[in-house]
């Protein structure tokens, strides 16, 4: 049994889903429109590669979207699971993010110039903002720790303690 909000969940993600594949058929019938058929003497290998691999990228992220987040209903219509929130903030949204750059480029591609390829970049670029703060984050704890991330398992604990006692300089005296 699904409650309400599981419900307007499960609406909201078919309404969701449907219009990304819509936007899909509109950007790819306008590419293929314009850019292939209209101006065919303008049309080079590279473009198609490009072509290629940019909609490879889109179609991964709609179809991971589509497997979590299309509504599931037994034959009598009774709503089994209502998949992800599609609204969710984090990789979800990442997705929808490479998806609108994908198709402001091949849109931009197809209309104006094939400069904007370059515009696909942007993807890369900002996954890079994110992760390098985050990679020196890590670096420096290892600095600060004085441990290389090789010699991080080398030693034991007991091996450890034992050499952090010997440079305190803690002396035992025996009677």
């Amino acid at each position: 049994m699904a409650n309400a909000s599981a419900k307007k969940l499960a609406i909201a993600n078919d309404r969701i889903l449907d219009n990304l594949r819509k936007g899909f058929m509109i950007v790819h019938l306008l590419f293929i429109g314009y850019r292939i058929i209209y101006n065919w003497d303008t049309f080079t290998t590279g473009t198609l590669v490009l072509y290629m691999l940019t909609t490879g990228v889109s179609m991964f992220m709609y179809s991971t979207l589509e497997t979590t987040g299309r509504p599931y209903y037994d034959a009598t219509g009774t709503l089994i699971k209502s998949g992800e929130d599609m609204n969710a903030e984090g990789l979800t949204a990442y997705m929808f993010d490479i998806i609108y750059v994908t198709w402001f480029t091949q849109v931009m591609v197809a209309l104006v110039s094939y400069k904007f390829w370059y515009t696909f970049l942007v993807i890369p670029g900002y996954a890079a903002y994110k992760v390098f703060p985050m990679l020196m984050t890590y670096l420096r704890q290892y600095k600060e720790a004085g441990i290389t991330p090789q010699e991080e398992g080398s030693k034991s604990k007991r091996q450890a303690k034992m050499e952090k006692r010997e440079k305190k300089g803690h002396v035992k005296y025996v009677r």
